[in-house]
């Protein structure tokens, strides 16, 4: 029973310290200073898509905005981007008479121009886009084959099945001819610079 007890004591006293967050340290700004003077920022305020940080000339990447809130007046958001997301402060944006801080997901876009920006925007669209057709496409074939496994016969649902599945599989041809045509156009597309 002693040796259950303190393997019990072990398993929580390890698990509190595996769970205490690192953040004693101070959090790493999300823009560098390095980055200030080289890039052009531009903050998104609803972002989509994952970050990419392998570019040379564009990244995007999830940062935490922290506002501070006194007597109903914001201060400058832009000041206070961490790399602390998830947010983890005090979120209370439905009174806005409450002192305190209001803390949002914000998409930091970094690039070295106007054009690469747009070029970077787009691609990260047509990805996001894409992979959301192809994930809904994908969806319905495997629904419209469990229909036609289950109609037990009926030509109405036989028929009804089929045509979605090659429905869905006409769709999937567009998307990667449409991917091919925008490769075909700039063979950098897909790729970061």
């Amino acid at each position: 029973m002693k040796k259950l007890f303190s393997k019990l004591a072990l398993f929580t006293f390890v698990s509190i310290i595996l769970a205490i967050p690192l953040q004693a340290f101070a959090a790493a700004p999300c823009i560098k200073d390095t980055e200030k003077n080289k890039f052009l920022i531009t903050i998104i305020e609803e972002g989509f898509g994952e970050p990419n940080e392998t570019g040379a000339e564009y990244k995007s990447r999830t940062c935490c905005r922290t506002t501070t809130v006194v007597d109903g007046i914001y201060s400058s958001p832009e000041l206070n981007l961490t790399c602390e997301a998830p947010c983890t402060l005090v979120t209370n944006p439905e009174n806005k008479k409450v002192n305190g801080k209001i803390c949002e997901e914000v998409m930091v876009i970094l690039s070295k121009g106007g054009t690469t920006m747009i070029e970077g925007y787009i691609a990260s669209i047509y990805t996001w886009a894409a992979s959301l057709v192809g994930l809904i496409a994908v969806t319905v074939i495997i629904i419209s084959g469990i229909q036609i496994a289950m109609s037990g016969g009926d030509p109405q649902a036989l028929d009804s099945g089929k045509n979605r599945i090659i429905k869905s599989i006409s769709g999937l041809a567009v998307l990667f001819l449409s991917g091919l045509i925008l490769y075909t156009i700039n063979p950098n597309f897909f790729t970061t610079k």
